[in-house]
């Protein structure tokens, strides 16, 4: 309880403090536990897992990230994809605009073909960080590109 008064938690990640804290001989009165908070509804994961993601999506991070925090935390991918269903999130705005939190100002026009390239490719793997497909990366630095040949 002294968990969830904090902040929302995943079932996984409730049972792995407990065991850290209570030891392997206290597991059976830790998913008695467990479960009777799921049931008296002081513990969901699927609203822990829509709270982290739009945490997330709000901080500018691609759905690969969540991915990867959903098997941390352990929630399933189906929980996940509803999640992410619910939230409806266009990734390419989302990008778009993380782009241009992190590079206010656009690729300067006078940067030779290297030079440019260079800010290109610093652009996509900065969003290739933040956890976004390569198909909305491509998207959204060619449009913020905006060159011409």
């Amino acid at each position: 309880m002294d968990y969830l008064a904090r902040r929302e938690h995943s079932q996984h990640e409730l049972r792995t403090k407990a065991l850290r804290r209570l030891g392997a001989q206290a597991e059976s009165e830790i998913e008695e536990a467990l479960v009777a908070l799921a049931d008296e509804g002081l513990q969901s994961d699927e609203r822990f897992i829509e709270g982290l993601c739009r945490h997330r999506i709000n901080k500018g991070y691609g759905p690969n990230t969540l991915q990867q925090l959903a098997r941390e935390k352990g929630i399933t991918k189906e929980g996940l994809s509803d999640a992410l269903e619910a939230l409806a999130p266009d990734w390419f705005d989302c990008a778009q605009e993380t782009l241009n939190k992190k590079f206010a100002k656009p690729i300067d026009a006078s940067l030779d073909y290297a030079g440019r390239r260079k800010e290109l490719q610093k652009r996509m793997r900065f969003l290739s960080y933040r956890g976004y497909p390569t198909s909305v990366i491509s998207a959204v630095v060619a449009a913020d590109d905006g060159y011409d040949d």
